[in-house]
């Protein structure tokens, strides 16, 4: 062999750090090979070969010390180059949180970038890539740097989180379950990871996963809100509104936000609704009347039709008039404003109409002339008999049966 030989590679520009390769080969004193062979040719014990053995071990001990140097010195030298590079890497991701503040995209992207470059090992950059390509709704190429995120970093939960999260958004909900399991498996009591996979469970109608995963979340957070109220929900779909009031009474003697609050005392005026109990429900609506800065015409109308089933039709009467007011007159307030008044209901007739006669001999039927859309309308197309007005079609969706509600879609 031709002696000891160390490669040293340095290339700065790409961050390649200093690689040491040594093969085996003799000792790198050029007197070394002389010293064996006379070794080997004295006769042992004489005073030459002790000398030339002192000589011989004393390069050995000079070539190893040598050689521990020059390990911890290009050691010195890497972690030097690591850390140059990591706070390099540093500088640009909080160069792109400026730039984010001043709603500049642009930049923020070409600082992260770099930093993806001067440290592609550095998974903070890859996680606020992704975080910047879902702020701009490029979802595909979030997800292959939230990869990239998991690759460094497989034993983080939040990576699998925020890709099943990502996929939730994609309505990809087999994949985005998948990585919620993954984050599952290394958090068992991830509360975003359980309720994830509960709205992954309802999401593929797969219900009672979906209540398993929400009393999995209220065994590690009692009374937790949102879990709460989304049980109650799933539970009032289900037709199962005893055991969601009794939930929803119990979250809303809680202290908690306004918003939270007003969903749980309108899920509670659902309850008592499918339980026939309309004075209840009506005193539960109302509260969340109060506590909603502006309520829905869904929500006006809920109330004017447990009004009504409460035998209250003036107040009934009352909320109609607010929607009509409000210009978001419906088809089911008409029906259920002709079922208080008893009258006919006007579905869309025009406001100015010409008689025009009549046609057919066994039956007399009246046409007229719209004169803003100068079309020809059949009465019996306008007016329908009073028997008409089933409860079927003022139902809110959320009272009626459930051939009811498959009947009005």
């Amino acid at each position: 062999m031709d002696g000891v030989r160390c490669r040293i590679q340095a290339d700065l520009s790409s961050n390649a750090l200093f690689k040491l390769e040594f093969t085996p080969v003799e000792l790198f004193f050029p007197f070394l090979r002389f010293s064996f062979l006379q070794l080997v040719m004295l006769r042992p014990g004489s005073q030459k070969y002790r000398s030339s053995l002192f000589h011989v071990g004393r390069s050995l001990v000079i070539f190893f010390a040598a050689l521990i140097v020059l390990a911890e010195t290009g050691c010195r030298w890497i972690d030097k180059r690591e850390g140059q590079s990591t706070d390099n890497c540093r500088v640009y991701i909080e160069k792109s949180f400026a730039a984010l503040q001043e709603g500049d995209f642009d930049s923020a992207q070409e600082y992260l970038d770099t930093a993806a470059q001067v440290q592609p090992k550095n998974a903070e950059a890859w996680w606020n890539l992704a975080e910047l390509s879902i702020q701009q709704d490029h979802y595909e190429k979030a997800a292959e740097e939230l990869q990239k995120y998991i690759e460094l970093r497989p034993t983080d939960p939040q990576g699998y989180l925020r890709l099943s999260q990502l996929y939730y958004l994609q309505s990809q909900y087999t994949r985005a379950d998948q990585y919620a399991q993954e984050a599952l498996r290394r958090v068992p009591d991830n509360i975003d990871a359980i309720m994830l996979s509960a709205r992954l469970a309802r999401k593929q109608a797969d219900h009672q996963q979906a209540i398993a995963d929400y009393y999995h979340v209220m065994q590690v957070q009692p009374d937790h809100p949102e879990a709460t109220l989304e049980l109650a929900e799933l539970l009032i779909s289900r037709r199962e509104p005893l055991q969601a009031a009794a939930m929803l009474r119990s979250l809303a003697r809680k202290s908690i936000i306004q918003p939270d609050k007003a969903r749980a005392y309108l899920n509670l005026g659902i309850a008592y609704g499918q339980l026939d109990r309309w004075e209840d429900s009506i005193t539960h609506l109302e509260k969340a009347n109060e506590l909603t800065p502006k309520s829905l015409v869904r929500d006006k109308y809920r109330l004017a039709y447990a009004h009504w089933k409460a035998g209250e039709s003036h107040q009934a009467l009352k909320y109609l008039i607010e929607i009509a007011d409000e210009d978001h007159w419906t088809s089911r307030a008409e029906s259920l404003y002709a079922m208080i008044t008893k009258t006919v209901p006007n579905y869309g007739m025009p406001d100015r109409l010409t008689p025009v006669g009549y046609r057919g001999q066994e039956k007399q039927t009246a046409s007229v002339l719209s004169e803003s859309s100068g079309k020809t309308i059949m009465l019996d197309q306008l007016m329908y008999p009073a028997s008409a007005l089933t409860p079927q079609s003022i139902t809110p969706p959320e009272w009626a049966e459930p051939a009811e509600v498959d009947a009005q879609k």
